[in-house]
């Protein structure tokens, strides 16, 4: 409940930008077209980078950056080279963060690696609503897929080891308990342990494109994906893990047209 009000935040903060976008268009009085600014409708391509967030992470879930090239800029329903490099963070459902009653410190109890999906994606995208000459939204459907990177990196916890003393360990569900665990370690401690897991995923999502300026434009995608993995991903000590992974995703782009 909580990542769907976050997410609907955003789409409301998203919609919120793009009318106010819009209205200084309308009030803006036209100017002439320099020879060197790409005309509105046959631009070639788009690249753009963004801020993404989907159910299986927190708030901030990744960044991306998108490559869209036209196929044929005089179809009727336009289409797309669709080329988009992401990274993300991917959580297991039942992690829950909670508070050392010794130090306060938070962490994940349970929780013995982190998950980094790293997805070079290919596809296409297709138009199926096009803005009138006024203004308004694009909306591109997309269907794309690609190999996954998995990289799976200790998560490690600080543990109470006696007179103040404290030591970063894995969770072991033999050893460690909420009485003797004292926060999350470091972040970045554990990297040289880092396991690498192939895997595959595919996505359909929905583009929504406000063209904010005409060389540079704003995007909201919205869409679902699957992943699976070559074997299950052990992410919680405390949980079953699994191979396959499935979310909603949102991702913000900002971009500019050549």
């Amino acid at each position: 409940m909580k990542k769907i009000l976050q997410i609907s935040f955003i789409v409301f903060l998203f919609l919120g930008i793009t009318n106010t976008i819009e209205a200084q268009r309308k009030n803006t009085k036209p100017q002439s077209t320099p020879k060197d600014v790409v005309d509105e409708e046959n631009y070639k391509s788009v690249l753009s980078f963004g801020l993404t967030t989907n159910t299986n992470s927190g708030l901030l879930g990744g960044i991306a950056a998108r490559k869209e090239i036209a196929i044929d800029n005089n179809a009727f329903h336009k289409q797309f080279h669709y080329i988009n490099l992401e990274i993300v963070s991917v959580n297991h459902y039942r992690e829950s963060t909670t508070s050392s009653n010794g130090s306060g410190s938070s962490y994940v109890f349970g929780k013995q690696n982190y998950l980094f999906a790293i997805r070079p994606q290919y596809g296409r995208e297709i138009n199926i609503f096009r803005k009138s000459s006024e203004g308004g939204i694009n909306i591109n459907a997309i269907l794309a897929g690609g190999p996954t990177i998995g990289l799976l990196k200790p998560y490690y916890i600080q543990v109470f080891a006696g007179r103040g003393i404290l030591r970063d360990e894995i969770f072991d569900p033999k050893k460690h308990n909420f009485g003797n665990i004292a926060g999350s370690g470091g972040f970045f401690e554990g990297l040289n342990q880092a396991e690498i897991i192939p895997g595959a995923s595919i996505k359909a999502a929905l583009n929504f494109e406000l063209d904010a300026f005409r060389q540079s434009n704003i995007s909201l995608e919205i869409g679902f994906l699957a992943e699976i993995y070559s074997k299950k991903v052990n992410i919680m000590a405390t949980a079953e893990n699994r191979n396959t992974f499935t979310s909603g995703y949102l991702t913000i782009f900002f971009g500019g047209k050549k």
